[in-house]
């Protein structure tokens, strides 16, 4: 016979632990949640994912078949017994796919019935084959798509702006504990707590349905105590990562490679979560920005040096495009016009650096860029 696996929900506290001790009674099964609050077993069903659930009808802030269609989003494998006071809602419960719906006060005649079909319905299913997983990589350049295997990248659609934003802070800090107050203070931070809290339960739930209904295979685990959430990808693939780790494992730009190290600076399509004005991804925004412009000022040296004008106009180009204040982007960028006989593009590129520093930043050049600038200009004469 197989363990099964059981969450029970009941605002009633009593009637909590009467249940469990039938149940135990009754069958071998490993009650692995009891919840009085069912925001909060929603909110952890993700996660354990049980064989079925015993709920009640008339509970505080949802009831139990609103509680039952939000759990089937993310668990569709679960199966539901009611167990309650009211017999008016079991046609709506059977339209819902209940397996039971059992009467109060409980009788353990009639739980035994609910027990044998569970146990059989289980058994039916125990061998089905595990779903074919999918390989998505998740791209964080620029702006948030998902591109699953095969298809175009493509953008979600998030149930609100703020299910988007706690998805993206989740990935920024994957597999690490993030606080639900650290949560809270950035998304409500003028809310009430306890309201702040509630419509956190909502969001962990819109996310974890967004997610499922797209097929991304991600899990966010409610852990330490119902105090914070981790963010696990399963099998997929973070764009920032691969980027990464492909500059690093390329090492320096040499004759064999500059192909693959000049296709990494097209991977990086724009800044991290560049679209969004999300404070806290600044400080990541900004590494990955150094990264990249070390690397393509490598690239763009390394054709310098080989005399392959033609790509390190390209990849200068590109550096300024995307760094516009770049010293060293603007100026490798005259000297290569230079070398390509093209001093009115010189002229160009350094009036333009000029005037954008002044009107944008309320600066001047740089002592390096002007006195290259002048002596460029004496020896053109």
């Amino acid at each position: 016979m197989i363990m099964i696996r059981a969450f029970l929900i009941d605002d009633e506290p009593l009637a909590l632990r009467h249940l469990e001790k039938v149940l135990k009674e009754l069958m071998d099964i490993d009650i692995i949640g009891t919840f009085t609050d069912p925001l909060e077993a929603v909110e952890a069903v993700g996660d354990s994912k049980p064989d079925v659930i015993f709920l009640d009808i008339d509970m505080p802030e949802i009831n139990g078949l609103q509680a039952m269609d939000m759990i089937q989003d993310i668990c569709p494998a679960a199966e539901f017994v009611f167990v309650t006071a009211y017999n008016q809602y079991a046609l709506e419960a059977f339209e819902l796919s209940a397996l039971d719906y059992i009467l109060k006060p409980l009788q353990r005649s009639r739980m035994m019935k609910t027990v044998n079909r569970l146990e059989a319905r289980l058994s039916l299913v125990a061998a089905k084959a595990p779903e074919q997983e999918c390989r998505t990589v998740i791209r964080c350049f620029r702006m948030l798509q998902f591109e699953h295997e095969g298809q175009p990248p493509q953008a979600l659609r998030w149930r609100t702006t703020k299910t988007e934003e706690l998805f993206a802070y989740l990935l920024q800090h994957r597999t690490e504990i993030v606080y639900r107050e650290k949560i809270i203070d950035m998304l409500w931070p003028e809310a009430d707590y306890k309201k702040a809290t509630a419509h956190l339960y909502t969001l962990i739930y819109q996310l974890r349905k967004t997610l499922k209904q797209s097929n991304i295979d991600v899990r966010i685990c409610k852990i330490s105590g119902k105090e914070g959430y981790v963010l696990e990808p399963q099998n997929v693939r973070i764009d920032t990562d691969v980027w990464e780790m492909g500059i690093r494992e390329l090492g320096s730009v040499e004759q064999h490679n500059y192909a693959e190290h000049h296709s990494l600076i097209d991977q990086y399509s724009g800044d991290y979560l560049g679209v969004y004005d999300y404070i806290w991804a600044e400080s990541e925004r900004q590494r990955l920005r150094t990264i990249w412009l070390h690397h393509a000022m490598q690239v763009a040296k390394f054709y310098t040096r080989n005399n392959m004008l033609a790509e390190a106009v390209t990849v200068y180009q590109r550096i300024v495009q995307l760094q516009p204040y770049s010293e060293e982007g603007n100026l490798g960028l005259m000297k290569i016009y230079d070398r390509m006989g093209q001093p009115s593009l010189v002229v160009m590129q350094f009036r333009t650096l000029q005037q954008m520093l002044k009107e944008e930043l309320g600066i001047g050049l740089s002592e390096n860029v002007r006195s290259w600038y002048e002596i460029w200009v004496a020896g053109n004469k």
